[in-house]
């Protein structure tokens, strides 16, 4: 923490005459990235498009992606109106930013090569599946897939809103965490040591799901996905001195009312990422209770989607309803804007209006 402190020196508390506020953007993959750009038009709609916003932005693996072009300065009601039209634009979310040319190609060899590894040692003899996977560890792929087209998405994407990639060029603080493969640390990029790294390397490090995609590798060191021991990171936000603390998580465990849409008939992929989503709200809840105590003077607000609908569940790296996860993250975050956050709403105007009207007049809402 402390280094991120060292990174926020120059952001004082002392005499400040409003709130700070900070925005943690948990990840999701496609589907959650989609309904965070939702929540986030919608809350920038409540607050009639004017505002100073947030004063730091913190985004974890899908989240990052989000919080990278927020704290750039683009709008979350223009890359809205992009994904919401399918818009010939760098910044559409498309299949692509993923998966590019090739990708299924690499991703049937890598296969290929996975039951090759299998079944050699099957053939040797090999019984226990477990002890298998052990013996051909070496031979096995890191992943299916590889980050290289969403690091491309993130770079030209802020170069084609006249945006450079270096975390100095941001009007406002952003930090990106992943952890790091060898050491299983948690490392913040955008802070210390690791300002100096590309946001487009850093976003991409933060997105590299195990298994799925091979690790980042950024200076020799190979990085996995933030969320990986983690959720939502709202301490990097709360340990900058932030007053307000906005955390956006996309993806809940889903319940089922009976028998006909259980869990089970959906299959392994299904069962896995649920077990991954109850895993992960049971750690935010777990955080944010703790961070309640170690920062008493922090107010925190979290934004989920309610847990009796299935309109954003699909896999979540899957593109095919990521349109209605968008279109869903801004209604639903509408509705609880007028409930559950309208004291963020309040506090977040109250301190628009606040501020000098020079200084408002030049202040714009990122996010």
């Amino acid at each position: 923490m402390q280094i991120v402190h060292r990174a926020m020196g120059y952001w004082k508390r002392r005499g400040a005459t409003r709130p700070r506020y900070a925005l943690a953007l948990a990840g999701g993959g496609v589907i959650g990235g989609m309904y965070e750009v939702g929540a986030m038009t919608a809350l920038e709609g409540r607050l009639n498009g004017a505002g100073r916003g947030f004063d730091v932005y913190v985004g974890c693996s899908a989240g990052s992606v989000v919080a990278a072009l927020l704290a750039s300065g683009v709008r979350a009601s223009e890359i809205y109106h992009i994904l919401d039209e399918d818009l010939d634009d760098p910044l559409n979310m498309r299949r692509g930013v993923l998966f590019a040319d090739g990708a299924f190609r690499l991703a049937c060899t890598r296969f290929g090569r996975f039951m090759w590894a299998i079944g050699k040692h099957v053939i040797r003899g090999g019984r226990c599946l477990p002890d298998v996977l052990a013996k051909a560890e070496r031979e096995l792929p890191a992943g299916f897939f590889t980050l290289a087209a969403l690091e491309r998405f993130i770079r030209l994407g802020l170069a084609s809103r006249g945006h450079g990639n270096a975390f100095s060029d941001l009007p406002r603080p952003l930090l990106i965490p992943a952890v790091d493969l060898n050491t299983a640390e948690r490392v913040v990029f955008g802070a210390g040591d690791l300002a100096s790294v590309p946001i487009s390397d850093a976003v991409a490090a933060s997105s590299a799901i195990p298994g799925f995609f091979d690790p980042y590798t950024i200076n020799g060191r190979d990085y996995m996905d933030g969320g990986v021991g983690f959720c939502g990171h709202a301490d990097l936000a709360a340990g900058t001195g932030a007053d307000v603390v906005f955390v956006v998580n996309p993806l809940v465990p889903n319940r089922t009312s009976d028998g006909t849409g259980s869990m089970r008939l959906r299959g392994m992929y299904t069962i896995m990422e649920q077990a991954s989503r109850i895993y992960s709200q049971n750690l935010l809840h777990l955080g944010l209770a703790t961070l309640a105590v170690k920062f008493p003077h922090t107010t925190f607000h979290l934004l989920q989607p309610p847990q009796n609908t299935e309109l954003p569940f699909g896999p979540s790296m899957g593109f095919e309803a990521s349109r209605a996860a968008l279109r869903f993250g801004y209604a639903s975050t509408k509705l609880w804007l007028d409930e559950q956050g309208a004291a963020l709403v309040r506090s977040m105007s109250e301190s628009q209006a606040a501020e000098p009207p020079a200084k408002a007049a030049a202040a714009r809402l990122i996010g």
